[in-house]
């Protein structure tokens, strides 16, 4: 993937995530506030424009979310398609009262297998 184009990308969902959530991600008290936000975010309109898609649907997977420092952490993981080949996985952090993490990395990364779909949460 270009890194022009994986910093565009990263950007445009970063950017979505900010739309629907704030800049900062509010400042929950729990693990289940935190995946109450989550499921908050929706899959971008700008995938189906552009014939992209993620795998599962954006956020995609998530690990089980952890307490650290007086704050709540949870990474989510998803495939992301451009005409129905993998070009890049999708990592995003989501901390309670920081600015969304997000990185794209190689086709194929490892995603753990105990992260689960958001909604089976």
């Amino acid at each position: 993937m270009d890194a022009s184009f994986k910093s565009g990308l990263a950007f445009m969902y970063r950017d979505h995530v900010s739309a629907i959530l704030g800049y900062e991600i509010p400042n929950v008290t729990s693990a289940e506030a935190l995946l109450e936000l989550a499921k908050k975010i929706t899959v971008p309109a700008f995938e189906e424009e552009r014939g992209w898609r993620t795998d599962p649907p954006f956020p995609g997977t998530t690990e089980t979310p952890d307490e650290m420092k007086g704050r709540w952490r949870m990474i989510c993981a998803t495939r992301f398609y451009v005409d129905d080949r993998e070009t890049g996985v999708i990592f995003m952090t989501l901390v309670s009262g920081r600015p969304t993490g997000l990185i794209i990395n190689a086709p194929g990364s490892h995603i753990p297998e105990e992260y689960l779909p958001l909604a089976s949460r």
